[in-house]
Parts: structure tokens; C-alpha cells; sequence
């Protein structure tokens, strides 16, 4: 298989690109910097330098790919980065590229809970968008929608051992976090065998906010605490910010919105986040805007 995986420098990405490598593909890794990849090295891997936002920048990038996958995306907002002009606008020039190269098929991946639309969160929205641009392009397509990862879970570990974990309103409502190298294995089979096709793919277990900090004291071996956020007090605070912040108010409406209604997905991993948080892995670094 010749195979593109773009965002290649974040989290599912850089696995993508090594179990892409170990089952014998030839990978072409398109990052906005080179250095996010200087850890793997492989005759079969060409890394691409390239910034999605830049059209004239794709020029050729496909050419000779059967496939696509796009973990493109920002996990930090920052100077002129959107998610309107990162997950929506740059996946769009990746598609255009793909289909003018003939492309066989175009993976993409997405956050739980993208399903339900527009008007929940910056984030969700841009995906949702460009997932309906991808299902209507003519070129085959898979869909993949994931529960939280483990390592941004275990970023939760510094606050939980110096204070409280917050929860907005009671805390339970249900997600189906996910061990990134089960995500990859799981995209790069299906990728194999389906097509115009959205897939949910979870961890073992459906877990509550309250759950996830549960784990994450008790990984510490400390007894939970966990303080609640009333949710109309967390609305009129995203209302004040938004004129002030985009930024922080884009993170928030992304984190209202999970903590207000169930995004479980398909159980299909089989490590369980305490089992993870337990062995003590420390998350991997990733760029401030992981994406191509």
C-alpha cells in the first residue's frame, strides 16, 4: 500500500505512521514540520513538509498514494489558527489534492459526538462540515469517530496531584476514551475492508467525567476529589469570554458540550484507561498544532 497520512506529528498520527511501516506499507507522512517525526525513521517512510492551509504548498503530494488518512487538526488554538481555517478549510485542500491524484480512498477522523451537527462547539463543527464535503466528493471515503485519547487523560494528572479535578454539572454523562495504538490498528484494518462508511471506535469501556477522575486520583493513589461547575454558570462564563478570547472561548463550548450528553462510541479497544494511567506512561509530546 502507498499510503498518506497527514497530521503525521500529532498523537494518532505518528502511531499511524508506525504501524503503517511495521505491517510493510510505503508511508509518505505530510507534517507542517519535519521535526515532528525526527524520532522514526524507516527506507519505506518520506516525510512532506507542507502546510495545509496553503493550497499551491499540496502541489503533487498525492501523486502515486492509494490511500489517504487525515488526522489533520489544532489542539491548541493560537496567533491566526482556526478550527474554520484548520479541520475545515485544510482538510478540504488535502480532499481537492487527493481526488485531482486519484486517489482510491480518503480516511478522516473525528471526535465523538460529531454526528450530531453544527452550532455545539468550533471544533465539532468544522469536522461535521467537512465530513458532509467528503461524503458528497465522489471519491470513496471512511469515517472514524473516537472516544478521547489516554495520553490527553493523563495530562490531567499534574492537577490531580495538586488540588481537585472540576466536572461541569453532575459529572455523568458517558464517553468511550480510547489507547491510540488500538485507535490506529482499528482505522488502518478497516481501511483495508470498508468504504463510504463511518465508524466509531472506543476503548473498552464507557466511562463518566467522574469516572476518568476517578482513575486518574487513583492512579496517584490519592482519594478522588472532584469539583462541580454548575452548567448555566458555565454558559453565562462563555458568554462573557467570547468577545475577549476566541480561543478560550472555543475550548470551553468543546468541553461544554462533552460534559452535557453521552458521545459513546463502539467498545473495540481492549486496554482500559486505569491499566494505562497505572503503568505510569507519560503522554508524548505534541505540537501546539498538530497538523500539516
Amino acid at each position: 500500500m502507498n499510503l498518506l497520512i497527514a497530521g503525521a506529528g500529532g498523537l494518532l498520527g505518528r502511531e499511524l505512521v508506525r504501524q503503517s511501516l511495521a505491517r510493510g506499507d510505503r508511508v509518505a507522512a505530510l507534517v507542517l514540520r519535519k521535526g515532528e517525526l525526527r524520532v522514526i525513521e524507516h527506507p519505506r517512510l518520506r516525510i512532506i513538509e507542507a502546510d495545509v492551509t496553503k493550497p499551491d504548498q499540496l502541489a503533487g503530494v498525492c501523486k502515486g498514494i492509494e490511500q489517504v488518512i487525515s488526522c489533520i487538526g489544532i489542539t491548541r488554538l493560537r496567533g491566526r489558527l482556526t478550527h474554520e481555517i484548520v479541520d475545515y478549510q485544510g482538510n478540504v485542500n488535502l480532499l481537492d489534492e487527493a481526488r485531482h491524484s486519484g486517489v482510491a480512498k480518503f480516511g478522516f477522523i473525528s471526535p465523538a459526538g460529531t454526528g450530531m451537527g453544527c452550532g455545539h462547539a468550533p471544533l465539532v463543527d468544522a469536522k461535521f462540515r467537512f465530513e458532509q464535503i467528503l461524503q458528497a466528493c465522489g471519491t470513496p471515503w471512511v469515517i472514524f469517530r473516537s472516544g478521547g485519547f489516554f495520553p490527553d487523560i493523563a495530562g490531567m494528572l499534574k492537577s490531580a496531584a495538586k488540588g481537585p479535578l472540576y466536572a461541569i454539572g453532575n459529572g455523568a454523562s458517558l464517553s468511550t476514551p480510547v489507547h491510540v495504538p488500538d485507535l490506529a490498528a482499528i482505522m488502518l484494518e478497516e481501511m483495508g475492508r470498508r468504504t463510504d462508511a463511518v465508524i466509531g471506535v472506543g476503548g473498552p469501556e464507557d466511562l463518566s467525567w467522574r469516572d476518568i477522575c476517578g482513575a486518574c486520583f487513583a492512579a496517584l493513589g490519592k482519594p478522588p476529589r472532584i469539583s462541580h461547575a454548575p452548567v448555566w454558570l458555565c454558559r453565562l462564563a462563555l458568554a462573557l469570554i467570547r468577545p475577549f478570547s476566541y480561543r478560550h472561548w472555543a475550548m470551553g463550548r468543546l468541553l461544554l458540550f462533552v460534559s452535557t450528553r453521552d458521545v459513546c462510541t463502539p467498545r473495540r479497544g481492549t486496554v482500559r484507561l486505569r491499566d494505562y494511567l497505572a503503568r505510569g506512561t507519560p503522554p508524548p509530546a505534541v505540537p501546539d498544532a498538530p497538523m500539516a
